[in-house]
């Protein structure tokens, strides 16, 4: 499999998601610090928090009407209302004028864009891709993707309290570009036959929709399982950032390594794994059962969240640092490919617009394990790592039971008729 092999859309989808990445996480992981020093860190939270809310009710919205009106239209749709945010924001931080409260209203219409985006666009990559050929397209776009987020963070880094107007500047220039190319370039995936032409009151039509999702008992298994582990990486810059600030602190040869230092290091170790082996590994990977490759992954990924959220060993946690990105190779693209082949092709959208509110649940979670861990001893958050691996592992391997069973039992069915 190259990339040239793959369908017009998938390809234009990974080089516009890549620079779109690079200039939101310049300025997204930013945001809170900037409203923060302009009105507080309690309503800045809450803010966020009422953020994150609309962005869960959009999305389902998104979900449903991608299966109706189509993908193109909605990504279209979107991608005008980011142009419009940014537009906004880009004026407003700039040298002449600046205003935290447009800044706000406009950072809830980009992430409004966002939550448009997600559901129709990963529909769209289902439709136009083979089942051979998505463990290459998700192994791919996981790959661009950590590249991006590591060179806009650093960016960001670098520019973002001096230079804001600059970042969104650029932001504003590639969401043009991509409208553009959205607007020319792609085609509608969603076909006339897959569409439901019967009418009914939106509200109405959005309910059945998602209860016939909520009664498929093995996406939501596998939803349920994404909960469990996405919490878990969702601890990794909260609880386990925050144990090892107050806990760490060792000398390797001299050199004096605190516990912030140390999650540097687990991160620095992440990403350049990741971004040296992801391509190697995944085509490796594919050799194998993809059902034995998720669950040796989960198991490696759950032991190393155990350790951070005990050990105070340098050496223990380094040996944690590779498994945790091992497993996260193992698993993450081949989660990707599992997903697509689960969800029911006449609403697909509506399926990954709950699979996106999965990582919505495990965010929450995740915040919720730092109020947490300032009660419980970290042995005890161990445990509780543990337990969340584990009921994800099984949870992901039942939901593929049942999926098998359900797939052959469709094909025994075809086959008496």
């Amino acid at each position: 499999m190259r990339f040239r092999d793959l369908h017009q859309t998938i390809k234009i989808r990974i080089m516009t998601d890549f620079f779109t990445d690079i200039t939101q996480m310049s300025i997204l992981p930013f945001m809170a610090i900037y409203f923060s020093s302009h009105v507080g860190a309690g309503l800045a939270g809450i803010l966020l928090m009422m953020n994150i809310i609309i962005s869960i009710i959009v999305g389902l919205y998104s979900g449903y009407l991608s299966d109706r009106i189509g993908r193109k239209k909605m990504l279209v749709i979107a991608q005008i209302i980011q142009v419009f945010a940014l537009t906004v924001m880009t004026i407003v931080n700039s040298p002449l004028i600046t205003s935290v409260w447009i800044t706000y209203l406009m950072f809830i219409f980009s992430n409004v864009s966002s939550s448009l985006i997600g559901p129709a666009a990963s529909a769209m990559i289902i439709d136009v891709s083979s089942e051979k050929e998505r463990p290459y397209i998700y192994g791919l776009g996981y790959w661009t993707g950590n590249i991006a987020i590591a060179l806009g963070a650093t960016l960001g880094g670098l520019l973002f309290e001096e230079h804001k107007f600059l970042l969104f500047l650029m932001f504003l220039i590639v969401s043009i570009a991509t409208l553009i190319i959205i607007v020319f370039f792609i085609k509608e995936s969603l076909t006339e036959a897959d569409i439901d032409h019967h009418e009914q009151p939106i509200k109405l039509g959005i309910f059945k929709n998602y209860l016939n999702v909520l009664r498929d008992r093995s996406f939501m298994l596998f939803v349920f399982a994404t909960v469990c582990i996405m919490s878990l990486e969702f601890q990794l810059d909260k609880y386990v950032a925050v144990r090892l600030k107050e806990q760490f602190h060792t000398d390797f040869f001299s050199f004096e390594i605190t516990g912030v230092k140390m999650f540097s290091i687990i991160m620095l170790i992440n990403t350049v794994i990741i971004v040296l082996a992801t391509l190697q590994l995944s085509k490796w990977l594919g050799k194998f059962n993809a059902k034995a490759v998720l669950t040796l992954g989960l198991a490696i990924y759950s032991v190393s969240f155990t350790t951070f959220a005990y050990s105070n060993s340098f050496l223990l946690l380094i040996v944690a640092a590779l498994l945790f990105t091992l497993g996260e190779l193992m698993y993450s693209p081949i989660r990707q490919t599992i997903l697509a082949g689960i969800v029911n092709e006449k609403s697909r959208a509506s399926y990954m617009a709950v699979d996106n509110l999965s990582y919505n649940v495990a965010m929450l979670i995740g915040s919720f394990g730092l109020t947490l861990g300032a009660w419980l001893p970290s042995s005890v958050m161990s445990i509780i790592y543990l337990g969340l691996g584990i009921s994800g592992l099984i949870c992901y391997r039942k939901a593929i039971d049942l999926k098998q069973k359900a797939t052959n039992s469709q094909h025994e069915l075809i086959q008496v008729n």
